[in-house]
């Protein structure tokens, strides 16, 4: 494994232990924590739930709580940014693909599918157009408006993550 995949895995169980905390200290609509990832996909999985997937794709190793899914009340969906882009608020990782579930349905869950079932539901395995790692939330003041202005700049202080 290369030095870009162990840091992502190592980033992706640590957001993971932090959002499976009980106490949630920020009031941020960004894990305080976790790297701003932000990411294009070939179609619109807005709404879809995610699941990490092992490398070869062929097994589900990470997956959403229906609980997970929100954020003070609020459904934790991506925040949209410009050009197609989306902000990360669920832990999204290079293996990740989406499900047919709407994070609505699966929300109003009162426990998660069957391993089985929701590898069943995966519609894209391999969804992403593009995905970057644009640093800590502790270095923008407002990521929203900050990262649009790097967008629109071309991506060049952020970091790709896929080859």
């Amino acid at each position: 494994m290369n030095e870009a995949m162990k840091a992502i895995t190592y980033s992706t169980i640590l957001f993971l232990m932090i959002s499976c905390s009980a106490a949630k200290e920020s009031s941020e609509k960004v894990n305080a924590s976790a790297p701003l990832i932000i990411y294009k996909t070939v179609a619109d999985y807005y709404d879809k739930v995610p699941v990490t997937l092992n490398e070869t794709k062929d097994k589900i190793v990470s997956f959403p709580a229906p609980s997970d899914l929100l954020y003070e009340g609020e459904l934790a969906l991506p925040l949209k940014l410009n050009r197609d882009y989306l902000l990360d608020r669920r832990g999204i990782h290079v293996n990740s693909a989406f499900t047919s579930y709407t994070y609505e349905e699966y929300s109003r869950m009162e426990s998660p599918p069957s391993l089985e079932k929701l590898f069943d539901s995966i519609i894209d395995k391999e969804p992403f157009e593009s995905m970057y790692d644009c640093g800590s939330p502790g270095q923008f003041k407002d990521p929203e408006k900050e990262l649009n202005k790097e967008i629109r700049r071309g991506l060049g202080s952020c970091k790709s993550l896929l080859n």
